[in-house]
């Protein structure tokens, strides 16, 4: 039986993230979505543009439904790409820019982590430490 994200180890995932947005004075938002894509736990950290409170949870809801880092997918929606397009497809816009990652527990994805405020490199860098909190 696969092991699922408890509302306890979704906040301490938000918190380590936290941590890490103080460390690199990057304000973002921070979204963690169980394995039916629902949000488990959210935080938008003082000064976040208003623009990252949905680009954090679309970035965790695309690496959920695609079971990969939401940026592995920029090179294949580009116009001639074999996934033109999906980033418009269905009711929630799949977000393909590096800030999203899967949660993997037992060889299974159940959840993902989504994460927007900064460059792309900011935003693995703290999802990775989410990520790493909740294994």
């Amino acid at each position: 039986m696969v092991r699922i994200i408890t509302h306890e180890e979704a906040l301490n995932a938000i918190a380590a993230g936290a941590a890490k947005v103080r460390e690199i004075k990057q304000p973002s938002s921070l979204a963690i979505v169980d394995l039916g894509g629902n949000l488990l736990a959210f935080l938008r950290v003082d000064d976040a543009a208003l623009s990252t409170v949905q680009i954090a949870q679309n970035k965790a809801w695309t690496s959920l439904a695609l079971r990969s880092p939401s940026g592995q997918w920029m090179e294949s929606v580009q116009p001639n790409g074999p996934l033109y397009g999906l980033e418009s497809v269905g009711a929630r816009p799949f977000v393909v820019f590096g800030g999203g990652l899967p949660i993997i527990r037992d060889g299974k994805v159940v959840g993902a982590v989504g994460v927007s405020g900064g460059p792309v490199e900011d935003d693995l860098a703290i999802a990775e430490v989410m990520v790493a909190a909740l294994a």
